[in-house]
Formats: C-alpha cells, structure tokens, sequence
C-alpha cells in the first residue's frame, strides 16, 4: 500500500472596482451688461410773448371806477361835507344867537337869501388830463438747463470658467483568498477531493 500526498489550491484573486472621473459641467460664464442709457435732451422751451395793460387810471378819469375807490371818495367826501355843515351850522347859529334881536337885523330875509344863493349856485367843472394806460411789453424768453445725459456700460465678467469635475476612483480588494490543502490517500490520487 502506497500513500500519496494531495494537494489542491487556488490562487488568490484581486478584483478593482474602478469609476471613470467625469466632468459634470463646464462652461464660459456669460458676461453680464449693465448700463444706462439716458440721451442728452435741451430742456430748452420759449416763452411766449405777452403785454400787460393796465388802464383803470385813465377809465378813472372817465369815471369808471372800482366800488372800493368810489365808496372810499364818496366816504371821504361825507366826512368833509358833514364837518363843513357842522361848523357852518354852529357858526350861523351862534351868529343868529348873538345878533338876531338887534334892531335892522332881518333874520328870516338872510335865511331865505341864503337858500336862494345855494339855489342858484351854477356847478364847478373842473377838466384835468386824462392819464395814459400804462403797458408793458415782455419778451419771449429761452428758459431751461440743457441735460447732457448718462451714457455708460458695465460689464461684470466672471475670472474663470465654470467648471464641476467628478474625479474617478480605484479600489482594489481581494475577491479570493486563495488556499493550499494537502492530505493524504492511498494507492491513488484524489483529483475530487
């Protein structure tokens, strides 16, 4: 009886597991623009012409006046006229007082010569110039500030590119140990075993 020695292994087995590396996105940021853009204008505009009458002083003369001025004269006027009558009465008065009991004095007959003096007392007309109406003339005028306007541009660019890189990777690992047995038979090889 012979004995033989058996052996089997396997070799070890190394696997990787690998990822490509990927670019995910890349690209040129785009510029971007920013401005203004205000044209100049003139700003410039004429005035119209225009005249300016006044002519209430010379329609005055004529008579056509503001009810302030008529009831300020007419008011005036009253005050003087009441004054005037007021003394003359008090004079008159104190004259008939002191002289209407002497002998040759007829009273009633100067009463009756005075109202027939004021009857036939003949208006005053009085003429004076007639005023001018005043007028003014104004010229067309150029008014306004011309604009010069606002013309600019900004351009606000990025310094690099936009880009987003996935790298790859590699691992390696041992997928099968490997082994080595060894026994024994006898008077044969064990391939099966």
């Amino acid at each position: 009886m012979m004995v033989r020695l058996n052996t089997r292994h396997e070799l070890p087995q190394i696997a990787m597991r690998t990822t490509q590396g990927r670019l995910d996105e890349s690209g040129i940021i785009q510029p971007q623009i920013r401005g203004r853009n205000q044209q100049a204008r003139s700003n410039k505009t004429v005035t119209q012409p225009s005249l300016s009458l006044d002519s209430y002083q010379s329609r005055r003369a004529y008579g056509f006046r503001k009810m302030g001025d008529f009831t300020a004269e007419r008011g005036q006027r009253g005050i003087s006229d009441a004054q005037a009558a007021t003394g003359r009465h008090a004079s008159e008065a104190w004259s008939k007082a002191t002289t209407a009991a002497q002998p040759g004095n007829d009273v009633v007959q100067k009463i009756k010569a005075d109202m027939f003096a004021d009857y036939q007392a003949r208006p005053v007309f009085t003429t004076s110039g007639i005023p001018d109406p005043q007028m003014q003339g104004h010229p067309n005028e150029v008014i306004g500030e011309p604009y010069l306007g606002d013309i600019s541009v900004d351009i606000e660019t990025a310094p690099s590119a936009r880009i987003h890189y996935t790298p790859g990777s590699v691992e390696t690992y041992l997928q099968n140990e490997g082994f080595i047995r060894h026994w024994v038979s006898t008077d044969s090889y064990d391939i099966y075993a």
